[in-house]
């Protein structure tokens, strides 16, 4: 190219579209970056990325600029060389300034401003040799480049003093860790001492010393402690001298609630509500005191009550000594859990009254608590005072509408109320929230069955079992449906599951007992072998003694009169059914069919008796109308 500056050139259009592209950058990055230290952390974040990647957008074309400048133009080779190093130099030093701006906007915001506008300067100047004489190219050159180099340089002090003074702070923080490191080995060295010090002679408290989620010899001091052989005692002990770890460690102790532990717990807890009574009006401190000294133990609450442990006064005096504390959501937080804890424990014991009144005050203290209604549920429905259970599990599903449990609650009350239009919605929204809810499974399909819809109930059943493979009273309400779709040796696979995982449960036994008949299998000497272990003074152990017999069907009838008016009801029920269901076996149709007309006049409509009864019934027709034919 001509070295005239006089020489005609083609006019700058490349250039002058790279400098808009450039001006529009330079207005994001600067846009992005200006206000960075009076923002939050998430802003400061999202305006530093975008600055930095305008800025590389920005610099490239200003690299750019500068070679076309150079190629198109007249640029001493000095200038490409100050170029070919500051343009990039520039562009870290940029990235350095906005780290400083990020936290205070200052000076530093020069750097990225400044240095633009004077590389595009130098670029187009040299793109436009005939301002070279205006210009000279030695102090153009010098005054461009010399004011970018100053930018460039401008934040490396204190740059470099950071990067120093961290550091410093790192090698600090480095001993200090190491220091942290050696002690913490040298704790460790001599907790383990300690603990290999132990021996079964050794009182809980000391083992209680090594349990808790930040040891690393929980596991290890728990295993030791409960093959204590003076564990209990101790327990107890621990609680006279005014250590809480037995109630808050009761579970993994293997802890009994004996008369004695229930009197040191009792003890203990009026101690702690005396001990701690209000720190006056800061509701944080409140909040300090609740957590750290009654709110360990409100799972013991619920676990001593349960266990018919006489802790009232003491729960009272807690109560009492909370509510004494500044207003806040966190002491009327743990009041209603402590009311909750101490209903569920009453509602174990089927003290409904005192459950209604515990889950009441529960709620009267956290009203948007949708697991209080949810329990308080559970009371009602066991009352059976259905239509306030679904009020209260409505309310919990208001609550929260992915409540599952409760949807699977109201359902089982809808159904005992006989309304199964609105009950199999519900287990169908229970499944849909929790499709590994084997419960709601197995609840959807007893209702099929007592429907009589064996193949949905089946197919439920065995999605609950797939779920829960041990899942007792599922494998037992499948051998029951099998057993009513005339599968009999599957009613007995499952039954013998069932019986199984319980052996205890005399129900299990008699539904085995008549899988085995109706399937052609031995049944007496099996029943007897089974029926040995069960309790022979309750219920329904006459029944099962004229199943063996040891009494006759006489006798089996006028004990299941005994008792009161709701167990009579019952036990009527049950011996009708089973007494009927021995009598089709042994071919006594006549007796059969009246004892189980009887029974299907005084079973309640939710007894698992009922289908069966309908059952027989229906099979007792077919068989006199073909015996007819």
């Amino acid at each position: 190219m001509s070295d005239d500056p006089t020489a005609p050139r083609p006019p700058p259009i490349g250039m002058l579209a790279l400098l808009l592209l450039g001006c529009l950058l330079y207005a994001a990055t600067i846009g992005s970056i200006s206000d960075l230290g009076s923002t939050d952390a998430a802003g400061r974040g999202l305006g530093e990325a975008f600055g930095i990647i305008y800025g590389f957008g920005l610099w490239t074309v200003l690299a750019a600029m500068v070679v076309i400048g150079g190629v198109n133009g007249k640029m001493p080779a000095w200038g490409g060389i100050a170029a070919s190093i500051l343009v990039p130099a520039s562009a870290v030093a940029s990235v350095i300034a906005i780290e400083f701006i990020k936290y205070r906007t200052g000076w530093q915001l020069l750097v990225p401003a400044l240095i633009p506008p004077l590389i595009a300067a130098y670029a187009f100047w040299a793109r436009l040799p005939q301002l070279h004489q205006a210009l000279p190219p030695g102090l153009t050159g010098i005054a461009l480049w010399g004011g970018v180099l100053a930018l460039t340089l401008a934040p490396m002090p204190d740059y470099v003093g950071q990067k120093i003074a961290a550091a410093r702070l790192q090698a600090v923080a480095k001993v200090e860790n190491e220091a942290k490191a050696t002690a913490a080995d040298q704790r460790r060295h001599d907790n383990l001492a300690r603990f290999q010090q132990l021996t079964d002679a050794s009182p809980l408290w000391e083992w209680a010393a090594f349990i808790g989620k930040d040891s690393e010899l929980d596991k290890d001091a728990v295993a030791g402690a409960r093959k204590l052989s003076h564990r209990q005692a101790d327990a107890v002990a621990a609680l006279q001298r005014g250590m809480g770890f037995p109630l808050v460690e009761y579970v993994r102790l293997d802890l009994q609630v004996t008369a004695g532990l229930c009197e040191g717990a009792r003890d203990f807890l009026q101690q702690a509500a005396t001990s701690h009574p209000s720190p006056g009006g800061d509701p944080y401190a409140a909040y300090e005191v609740i957590h750290q000294n009654f709110s360990p133990y409100l799972e013991a609450v619920e676990w001593l009550t349960t266990h018919d442990c006489d802790i009232e006064d003491a729960v009272a005096r807690i109560a009492a000594t909370a509510t004494a504390y500044p207003p806040s959501s966190s002491r009327d937080g743990f009041l209603g859990v402590l009311a909750w804890r101490q209903g569920n424990g009453f509602y174990e014991r089927n003290l409904y009254d005192r459950a209604l009144a515990a889950y009441g005050e529960a709620i009267g203290k956290i009203s948007d608590q949708a697991q209080f209604f949810d329990s308080r549920g559970n009371v009602y429905y066991d009352m059976e005072a259905y239509d306030r259970a679904i009020a209260d599990y409505s309310e919990a599903i208001r609550l929260n509408k992915f409540y599952s449990a409760a949807f699977d609650s109201r359902a089982n009350a809808y159904h005992r109320k006989g309304d199964d239009d609105r009950a199999i919605p519900d287990y169908d929204e229970a499944i849909r929230l929790s499709p590994e809810f084997a419960l709601a499974y197995n609840n959807r399909a007893a209702l099929y069955t007592e429907r009589g819809e064996h193949p949905r109930a089946i197919a439920d059943f065995d999605a609950a079992l797939r779920l829960a493979p041990k899942f007792r009273v599922a494998l037992f309400n499948r051998g029951r449906t099998k057993f009513y779709s005339a599968d009999y040796p599957g009613a007995v696979a499952d039954l013998s599951a069932a019986s199984a995982l319980k052996p205890a449960d005399p129900y299990t036994v008699l539904w085995l007992y008549l899988a085995r008949a109706r399937a052609g299998q031995p049944a007496q000497d099996s029943l007897r072998i089974e029926a040995a272990t069960l309790d022979h003074s309750a219920w329904p152990w006459p029944v099962l003694a004229a199943y063996l017999g040891e009494a006759d069907a006489a006798a089996a009838l006028k004990a299941a009169r005994s008792g009161d008016a709701a167990s009579q009801k019952g036990q009527e029920c049950e011996a009708g059914f089973y007494l009927g269901a021995k009598a089709v076996i042994e071919g006594n149709p006549a007796i059969a069919r009246d004892l189980l007309t009887t029974a299907a006049a005084t079973c309640p409509r939710y007894f698992i008796e009922v289908p069966a009864i309908r059952f027989e019934l229906a099979r007792l027709e077919h068989d006199s109308e073909r015996l007819n034919r």
